[in-house]
């Protein structure tokens, strides 16, 4: 392992994030490299009844990362294919797109809900970091060789045209959705520039972003990183 990732691994594992989606990125970017974190426990003890305060999108990034650890709560699928409305989660594309990732990482495949995401994609969602979440939701939810294919190579495509000069696409965390999505769908020659950029934007302390943002811009960095490793 490269030692500005452990670095930023050892860094991340010290932190204290005091949000759901906080502790979830670590926990998610620990699992990513195969290690443990402590913060997993915590995780596990915020989940309650409905999970997560049942908010739709903290449940599917708590669920999510917990896959990461090998951890899949069945209860915590039912709940949120429970609050699936006309194919959709709060008819919203953030709501819908983490919620169909989480269902595939707890191999729990809704067609339905990918294709709200493909009927109601338009001008409204062009933007980097919503495309390559829609990317993500259809690619893990095993779309890549069916009637979904052109769109998702199109709408790659499309990204790779936004990416900006120098390797990114608009912040830290915007970039690091985007070239996930792109490494999901096998786009890697193509983002050498852009993992060059990702390892110069990184902090000498070991983190990404800045103080505000650093822990959850880290987790994603990390993420990235092991998709690109793997």
């Amino acid at each position: 392992m490269d030692h500005r990732i452990a670095k930023a691994l050892d860094w991340i594992e010290m932190q204290q994030p005091d949000s759901i989606k906080g502790i979830a990125r670590v926990v998610w970017a620990r699992g990513a490299w195969k290690l443990s974190s402590r913060h997993t426990a915590y995780l596990i003890r915020l989940k309650g009844n409905p999970p997560w305060g049942g908010n739709v999108r903290e449940t599917a990034r708590a669920a999510s990362s917990l896959s990461q650890m090998g951890l899949v709560f069945p209860d915590v699928g039912q709940w949120l294919l429970l609050q699936k409305k006309e194919g959709s989660w709060n008819g919203n594309v953030y709501d819908t797109a983490y919620s169909l990732i989480a269902l595939a990482d707890m191999d729990i495949h809704d067609p339905d809900g990918c294709q709200w995401l493909l009927d109601n994609c338009g001008p409204d969602w062009e933007h980097p970091g919503t495309t390559a979440l829609v990317i993500l939701a259809l690619v893990k939810q095993g779309t890549m060789q069916s009637e979904y294919h052109g769109f998702i190579e199109e709408r790659a495509r499309w990204l790779l045209e936004k990416r900006e000069l120098d390797g990114g696409w608009k912040n830290i965390a915007t970039s690091n959705i985007v070239m996930q999505s792109l490494l999901m769908t096998s786009l890697r020659e193509e983002l050498k520039v852009s993992m060059d950029w990702l390892m110069k934007a990184q902090n000498s302390e070991g983190f990404w972003g800045n103080r505000k943002d650093s822990i959850v811009a880290t987790a994603l960095s990390l993420i990235t990183l092991a998709l690109w490793e793997s």
